[in-house]
């Protein structure tokens, strides 16, 4: 009998009922129980006047390991994953209901609706509020005029400067803020997003 018989005769023995029950062949991929199997009836029937040489054995032994290191990366990953997923959706269902601030400058038009355009002021400040569209052009200018610090939000109607409707896309603004003494305020723009009818 030789090694690859005596092995598979072992594995049979031992697992006769297992293997039986493997349908496919992703579940036949060699596990760390047949591979050691094997390596122990290479072992039992190598010729004692020519035994298996130690650099071999070693890199056996190597292969093993970094299968098992490799296995162990892996399960901790997807458990990784898991424990991510679960948060994320723990927060997202904290969220429902609520309004979440995005940063961000840019306003989706639609036609026949109006836009919201909000910021935030770190203090008191002249606010004026220059729209443009995606070529870069100002296609409307409004002035707020004084505001506190805090949360704001505009109503844009969604015309131009001469009370034409704009075409319905994405459209980019600019906060100019000034504060006492002729100060340039830095302006927090940001988009409301509505979580009370999201799922996730």
């Amino acid at each position: 009998m030789n090694i690859a018989t005596e092995a598979v005769s072992g594995l049979s023995a031992t697992g006769a009922a297992g293997a039986a029950a493997r349908p496919t062949s992703a579940d036949q991929t060699l596990g760390k129980d047949a591979f050691m199997q094997l390596l122990v009836t290479q072992l039992r029937y190598q010729n004692p006047l020519d035994p298996m040489d130690n650099k071999d054995f070693i890199a056996q032994l190597s292969q093993f390991t970094s299968l098992e290191e490799l296995r162990s990366m892996s399960e901790s990953f997807d458990a990784s994953l898991a424990t991510q997923r679960t948060m994320n959706q723990t927060m997202a269902v904290g969220l429902l209901g609520r309004e979440v601030g995005v940063p961000t400058n840019q306003v989706d038009l639609r036609i026949g609706s109006e836009a919201k355009l909000n910021y935030t002021l770190p203090e008191d400040a002249e606010v004026q509020i220059e729209i443009q569209n995606v070529l870069g052009a100002v296609v409307r200018t409004l002035t707020p005029g004084a505001q506190p610090s805090g949360d704001q939000g505009v109503v844009w109607d969604g015309n131009d400067d001469l009370g034409n409707p704009l075409p319905e896309g994405n459209y980019t603004y600019h906060v100019l803020a000034v504060g006492g003494g002729n100060r340039q305020v830095p302006v927090l723009p940001f988009f409301l997003r509505d979580w009370s009818t999201e799922s996730e």
